[in-house]
């Protein structure tokens, strides 16, 4: 498949994983292009139909190098705080204190935790795609999954709806 046509296929799914990481609008744009400049070098390489899979994992990876080089292994929520809006109803505005008090115990997990379940929860992969992008096998995503509820539900003082 060309590049063109992978790039306007995944490059907002691409972003926005790494926007989700990364909460600054830039460095996901950035990270963005260096994915798809990676994929371009070696696509050859890469098995058809495996393309989204590679560039979440060369995503998150680049991500990770990012955190790893500034040293802050924190996760930011990703909430848009400085937009503007007009005034929200009062089920909005809860619906929004909630998300905000959701993603501020997401950004207190272990980095692995954030990871499945920004994968599995929010971005709504597969077993089997969460299991491609992070290079694990089923049984970790699944028990690291359950961990990490477990450690959200912990950090949202016992109260979680099971679904998340």
């Amino acid at each position: 498949m060309k590049v063109e046509k992978i790039f306007h296929l995944h490059n907002q799914t691409i972003f926005k994983y790494l926007y989700y990481l990364l909460n600054d609008e830039t460095l996901a744009e950035d990270f963005t292009q260096e994915t798809f400049v990676r994929y371009f070098n070696y696509q050859q390489s890469i098995k058809e139909g495996a393309q989204l899979a590679w560039l979440r994992s060369t995503a998150r990876n680049l991500a990770y190098d990012h955190f790893r080089r500034k040293r802050l292994i924190q996760f930011v929520p990703f909430l848009q705080q400085h937009e503007k809006q007009s005034s929200p109803s009062p089920n909005e505005w809860l619906m929004q204190q909630d998300a905000k008090i959701l993603y501020l115990a997401i950004s207190k997990l272990k980095i692995t935790y954030r990871d499945v379940i920004i994968l599995r929860k929010i971005e709504g992969l597969s077993i089997e795609e969460t299991c491609e992008v992070l290079g694990w096998n089923e049984g970790k995503v699944k028990n690291t999954l359950k961990r990490a509820l477990v450690a959200l539900k912990k950090q949202l003082g016992g109260e979680m709806d099971e679904e998340l």
